[in-house]
């Protein structure tokens, strides 16, 4: 990547820089990013942009921005406030059940929407592609697509609204934990630890039933999602984890497993 690739003008060619989070461990949040955003593209799901970097005294990585020239964003948690009884998790205090954050009033928040501007799923509607992202947290084991990890897009000129490309994938394949604990476990155990605790009644909730019943209430469109996770192979999956440097070995199987174990979990 050279300077002219983020110097253009516009909103949409703006990058975020997030560093590793901080912590008493080395955390493996930017790792799983760039891994992320590469996994998406296999099964043509539209998220944003990833590239590692480092910045004057952190490492992290750069996140294109997800909102097109032209467009507004509000998060799912602002939407989802005018909601009787939703529960807003942007406060300091964040509940530990997520009262309002369901299939059921997402639906209707995305019921007018079309998939994200400009992606291969524009004409696709906003539903069907959230099923789809809801498909890819459960593939990726990501359990943190809270309300403020989604947002609706707004058409300045004449108000369409559209699904904002998936964003915020940090939480996902096994960043927090470290090699030494991956060692101690399976990853068909750590994929059955994946519970959607960021949804209304969702802390025992499998991700993968989550992502299943998004797909039955998306209509049957919704099932390509499934089809095109069923046809991303083994060797895709470790061309992508073995780019990412200084990884050690046995993480790199893990995660290469784990991303197996949750194939096989969504497509049987």
């Amino acid at each position: 990547m050279t300077p002219n690739d983020i110097t253009v003008d516009g909103q949409a060619h703006w990058w975020l820089f997030k560093p590793i989070k901080s912590a008493s461990y080395r955390r493996f949040d930017d790792w799983s990013e760039k891994m992320a955003a590469e996994l998406a593209v296999l099964i043509g799901l539209p998220a944003a942009q990833v590239e590692l970097a480092r910045g004057l005294e952190d490492t992290g990585i750069i996140s294109r921005n997800v909102t097109p020239n032209g467009w507004s964003m509000e998060s799912g948690d602002t939407l989802l406030s005018e909601y009787e009884g939703y529960v807003s998790c942007a406060l300091d205090e964040r509940p530990r059940n997520r009262i309002g954050h369901n299939l059921a009033n997402i639906a209707q928040v995305l019921a007018d929407s079309a998939g994200p501007p400009g992606s291969g799923c524009e004409s696709r509607t906003g539903i069907d592609v959230f099923s789809g992202y809801l498909v890819f947290d459960a593939w990726i084991a990501n359990t943190d697509r809270h309300a403020i990890n989604w947002g609706m897009l707004t058409c300045e000129e004449d108000g369409r609204q559209a699904l904002a490309a998936s964003f915020d994938h940090g939480s996902a394949l096994a960043s927090g934990t470290q090699d030494e604990r991956l060692e101690t476990t399976t990853p068909t155990r750590y994929a059955e630890r994946g519970f959607a605790g960021r949804f209304e009644d969702g802390a025992r909730l499998p991700l993968v039933d989550l992502a299943l019943s998004a797909v039955q209430l998306a209509g049957p469109s919704a099932d390509d999602w499934l089809h095109r996770l069923s046809l991303v192979t083994r060797s895709q999956v470790e061309e992508i984890v073995s780019a990412i440097p200084s990884m050690s070995d046995p993480r790199r199987t893990f995660l290469c497993n784990l991303l197996e174990t949750n194939q096989r979990r969504l497509t049987p």
